[in-house]
């Protein structure tokens, strides 16, 4: 099997797994548990983060930085939504 192909599968299977631990934490009934799901999910994004890296560095999984004018565009049109529903948003 294709490199690429493994490694998108673990990739999306590591964001699966993380929800789920990110669900136990949450939902938790004890200290205990939650700790330990809390133990999980960092060691999980530990994992997902490294997995993520070789990928990039591979050449698979590539990101671009978003220009400063498209960031403040999406911005304004976001607090223009929220000035005319007045909810309590932060700016």
């Amino acid at each position: 099997m294709e490199d690429k192909f493994l490694m998108e599968n673990v990739l999306y299977a590591s964001k699966v797994i993380n929800d789920l631990y990110m669900h136990g934490v949450i939902e938790s009934s004890n200290d205990k548990v939650m700790l330990l799901f809390n133990k999980l999910i960092g060691e999980s994004l530990k994992m997902h983060n490294e997995l993520f890296k070789a990928m990039e560095t591979a050449g698979i999984y590539s990101t671009n930085n978003v220009e400063e004018a498209k960031l403040k565009k999406v911005k304004e049109k976001i607090e223009n939504s929220c000035q005319k529903c007045n909810c309590d948003t932060e700016k």
